[in-house]
């Protein structure tokens, strides 16, 4: 019996630190695991107090970068209600300089600079030249694309934005400007849908609506059409304007430069308002426009844009 106890005892004596040191090593590693879990928690805690801190700040940045861009809407806003009223106000005491003129209470007379069928490649040096004198013209363009002909690119887009950047007024001309058989003038109809397209192009395109138009050819090209084609404009609130001086470059014939410019320069007659025809894809034309524009200035002209309460138009 004491054999047996003694065996036993030996055998706890041996179990027991084993046992012990089993338990310390369990202990020892459930706290190192505790510790680094703590430590994951501690980092996962930090890194998520980090990201909330970013995204704060950004949402600050955010929030900030909104107001900017509001309060500059606000200005944007501001700033064409702004230029739409001297926009108005501009065409307003145009009118009642018109008036003036006409009942010979001034002596100055007013040119109306105009060109066709564009716009053109080279309609920028046309803009250039205008720019250089501070002069305001009015351009009665065609819907340049694909469809109909014409290559639409940055060129021609970057015209359009001219035009109206520079305080030119921009007339319709038609879409297609297609004359003939089967063209603008085949019908009322086809040539109020080609007023109506060439409208809605430069809406959709530019935000600009046009209130003055040229009949491609001159108003005796609608021949029978035109009484009833008039109505229709009417009724979509169109002026509309032929000329009553041409530099010629529309002819068949290509002329000099000096010589257009002298079929302006040389048979104004004193008109009151003068309405000038010309092409901007006329190098002539453009070699002779500052000539045009200095020789009309010294015989007593002011240069403005075409508008729809203009006394030079029909309505």
């Amino acid at each position: 019996m004491e054999k047996k106890n003694t065996e036993t005892r030996r055998i706890l004596e041996t179990v027991i630190p084993i046992l012990l040191l089993v338990l310390i090593i369990g202990v020892g590693h459930t706290a190192f695991k505790l510790d680094e879990n703590t430590r994951d928690i501690k980092f996962e805690t930090e890194q998520n107090e980090k990201l909330i801190a970013e995204n704060e700040a950004e949402l600050n940045k955010q929030t900030e970068k909104r107001n900017e861009l509001a309060d500059q809407l606000e200005q944007i806003e501001n700033y064409n209600e702004t230029l739409a009223h001297y926009h108005d106000r501009f065409f307003e005491l145009a009118g009642e300089l018109e008036n003036k003129i006409l009942n010979d209470e001034s002596e100055l007379k007013i040119a109306y600079l105009t060109f066709d069928d564009g716009p053109y490649k080279m309609s920028n040096k046309f803009y250039d030249v205008l720019d250089e004198y501070d002069v305001q013209a009015t351009f009665f363009c065609l819907k340049k694309c694909a469809e109909f002909g014409y290559d639409y690119d940055e060129i021609y887009d970057a015209a359009y934005r001219k035009i109206l950047a520079s305080g030119h007024t921009l007339g319709n001309h038609t879409a297609s400007h297609k004359l003939g058989k089967n063209g603008i003038y085949s019908s009322v109809e086809r040539f109020m849908d080609e007023i109506k397209e060439n409208r809605e192009f430069i809406e959709d395109r530019y935000g600009y609506t046009t209130e003055v138009m040229r009949f491609p050819g001159g108003t005796g090209t609608a021949g029978n059409k035109y009484y009833s084609i008039i109505e229709e404009l009417r009724d979509i609130h169109y002026a509309w304007v032929d000329w009553n001086s041409a530099t010629g470059d529309g002819g068949a014939r290509i002329l000099s430069a000096k010589e257009y410019r002298d079929n302006v320069l040389n048979n104004t007659n004193g008109k009151k308002l003068l309405v000038v025809l010309m092409h901007d894809y006329s190098d002539n034309t453009l070699i002779a426009l500052p000539e045009i524009i200095e020789g009309l200035s010294d015989q007593g002209y002011v240069f403005l844009p075409l508008f729809y309460e203009s006394q030079a138009v029909n309505r």
